[in-house]
């Protein structure tokens, strides 16, 4: 390693110690720096994607983020065909595939009816297991289950793009973005009155370890609640949402998928290692219009988190600028 290589690599130290504990504009600084020393670097792209995005910077911050490794490794960079950037695409047909967990499906999914308004002609989407069912609902002409990596049996189209990618082609800010439902469960459920209660994520997730409370602090704070527990495919969980009043939840696909449908949630988050998604200091998000966030504070406990969650959030004031 040179000396360019050793300074890029701290700075880069630098601004991940920031990002995590939420100081935006100070990451940036860092890997504006590092940029410069190392400008073939993916990672300190991808890091500046996640710097400018919790800022609302989202314009710049989805450039970035094709830097993303769902995007660099997928096998389906191999097609003999050309990705989708942003052209027109009158009549075209377009294979879109689906990346990264449940919930970052859910999230980038409201994009896809839009494609066909735009123009496109065939359309297909690949998606997770979990969540084939529930998307053969978005418009798209096929709908199909995105396998083990480098399986991708379907047939040729005029372009293909990552789900993932779709903001950045689209041009999508915090100011235009919709956050009305875009999912709907099979059959409407009559409204039970209740309220689930999602504590916990995906172990494996490498930031489960600051988003995940502490076992039981929710049934405690919300004692006539009932966990939900995954049953099936996302669109058996959608049946189950579609019967609640209310879902408290931390940051987990439960929460993306509530939002998608319409489902009022109070979504609980870590002050370390928030995720960009829901940028800073805001008590609502413009991805979905029935979420409000609970944020720790950096001096907080959970149960403080919780006991505001549970109090209804009457003393927030939602900040939609």
């Amino acid at each position: 390693m040179n000396e360019a290589q050793a300074d890029a690599e701290a700075l880069f130290e630098r601004a991940r110690s920031a990002i995590a504990e939420q100081r935006a504009e100070e990451a940036e600084a860092h890997l504006r720096a590092a940029l410069a020393l190392a400008p073939q670097s993916h990672g300190v792209r991808l890091l500046l994607a996640e710097a400018l995005l919790m800022q609302g910077r989202w314009e710049e911050g989805w450039a970035f983020n094709e830097h993303r490794p769902g995007r660099l490794n997928s096998p389906i960079r191999g097609l003999p065909y050309p990705e989708w950037r942003g052209e027109p695409l009158a009549g075209r047909s377009l294979l879109v595939w689906g990346e990264q967990a449940l919930g970052d499906e859910i999230q980038m999914a409201r994009f896809v009816p839009g494609l066909k308004e735009r123009g496109a002609g065939r359309v297909t989407l690949g998606c997770h297991p979990f969540n084939l069912r529930l998307f053969q609902q978005l418009g798209a002409d096929l709908t199909i289950s995105r396998g083990a990596d480098g399986d991708i049996s379907v047939p040729r189209h005029d372009l293909w793009v990552m789900l993932g990618s779709l903001p950045h082609r689209l041009g999508v800010t915090p100011q235009n973005l919709s956050g009305a439902p875009y999912l709907k469960a099979p059959t409407p459920a009559p409204r039970s009155g209740g309220v689930g209660l999602v504590e916990r994520g995906n172990p494996k997730n490498p930031r489960d370890a600051e988003r995940s409370l502490p076992p039981g602090l929710l049934a405690q704070a919300f004692p006539n609640a009932a966990p939900l527990v995954p049953s099936g495919d996302m669109l058996e969980s959608a049946k189950a949402l579609a019967a609640l009043d209310l879902l408290i939840s931390v940051d987990t696909s439960w929460a993306h998928l509530a939002g998608a449908l319409g489902v009022p949630c109070r979504i609980l988050l870590p002050y370390r290692r928030l995720d960009w998604r829901w940028m800073r200091e805001r008590a609502d998000t413009p991805w979905y219009d029935s979420v409000q966030l609970f944020r720790r504070g950096a001096e907080e406990r959970w149960e403080d988190v919780v006991a505001r969650a549970a109090d209804g959030g009457r003393h927030l004031s939602l900040d939609r600028n």
